[in-house]
C-alpha cells in the first residue's frame, strides 16, 4: 500500500506529549481535552465566522464531543449559580453563534430590497442553525384514503364504542331487511298466462 500524497514518514504529523520514562517511547498527542484560553478564542472566532461546532472543534484541535462536554459543564455551572471558565465559554459560544445569525438575518433583510441576492442559502442556513426560530412548524398530514378522508383518525375509546354500536345497529337492520326479502315467496304468475303459451 502506498503512502498518502504529501506524507513524509521521516517527519510524521503530531508531536510527542512530553518526556517519556527511560526505556519507553513517548506518547503522541491526541485531541485537546482541556479547555484553554487559546482553544476557547479559536473556537469562538470560528463560530463567529459561521463554522459549525464540529468544524470549529476540528480547527481548534479538539473533537465535537469534548466541545459539547465543555458546554454541558458550563450550562450545569450556570444552573448551579457558579462561575467558572466553562460558564464564560458557554456565554462566548452563544454570543458568537448569535452574532453570525444576526449577520444572516441582516443579509436576508437586504435580499428583500435587492432582488439580485439569492437568499435561499441564507434562509436554509438560518433554518438549519435555529429551526425553532426560522422555520414554520409543519403539521403532520394524514395520508389520504382515496377520497374518503384520512386513513386513521384518533378517537377516544368511548367514541370508538359508540361508532361501533352505530355501525352494528345499521348492519343488523340491513341484514334483517335482506332476510325478509329472501323469505317472502315470489309472486306466482297467473295460470291463465301459461295456457296462452301452449297454443291449445
Amino acid at each position: 500500500m502506498s503512502l498518502p500524497r504529501g506524507y513524509d514518514p521521516k517527519n510524521p504529523p503530531g508531536k510527542p506529549a512530553g518526556e517519556a520514562r527511560p526505556g519507553r517511547k513517548g506518547k503522541w498527542a491526541g485531541p485537546a481535552s482541556t479547555l484553554t484560553y487559546a482553544i476557547q478564542t479559536e473556537l469562538v472566532a470560528s463560530l463567529r465566522k459561521g463554522a459549525t461546532k464540529r468544524i470549529a472543534a476540528g480547527l481548534a484541535g479538539t473533537t465535537e464531543g469534548r466541545l459539547q462536554n465543555w458546554l454541558r459543564r458550563g450550562r450545569e455551572a450556570i444552573e448551579a449559580g457558579k462561575r467558572s471558565r466553562y460558564t464564560e465559554f458557554v456565554q462566548e459560544v452563544e454570543k458568537a453563534e448569535a452574532s453570525y445569525q444576526m449577520t444572516l438575518v441582516e443579509a436576508s433583510t437586504d435580499a428583500i430590497t435587492d432582488k439580485d441576492i439569492n437568499d435561499k442559502v441564507i434562509r436554509w442556513r438560518l433554518a438549519v442553525a435555529a429551526p425553532k426560530d426560522f422555520t414554520v412548524p409543519r403539521e403532520a398530514a394524514a395520508p389520504a384514503g382515496n377520497g374518503h378522508g384520512p386513513l386513521f383518525e384518533f378517537i377516544t375509546p368511548d367514541e370508538a364504542r359508540s361508532k361501533l354500536d352505530e355501525k352494528l345497529t345499521r348492519f343488523l337492520e340491513e341484514h334483517d331487511q335482506e332476510a325478509k326479502a329472501l323469505a317472502e315467496p315470489p309472486l306466482e304468475a297467473d295460470e291463465g298466462d301459461e295456457d296462452e303459451g301452449d297454443g291449445r
